[in-house]
């Protein structure tokens, strides 16, 4: 979060980008866009799971044995 708010904040005292296509700038920051947040949810994710205190119970869930207890 606070990555963004400096990122934010330098933006602002950036010199003017050379001429281009802005669509083209804008499918670049998109793309990083994207990319940040797909890292943020899974350093979310492991947070989470480390908190619990099963660092493996995302695999444990879906392990075949898993399947074939809950099935029956």
């Amino acid at each position: 979060m606070i990555d963004i708010t400096r990122d934010a904040a330098e933006s602002l005292f950036r010199h003017p980008a050379a001429a281009g296509s802005n669509a083209a700038k804008l499918e670049e920051f998109r793309l990083r866009q994207t990319i940040r947040m797909r890292k943020t949810k899974q350093d979310e994710r492991q947070e989470r799971v480390e908190k619990r205190g099963h660092a493996d119970a995302s695999k444990a869930l879906f392990s075949p044995a898993a399947r074939r207890q809950s099935h029956g």
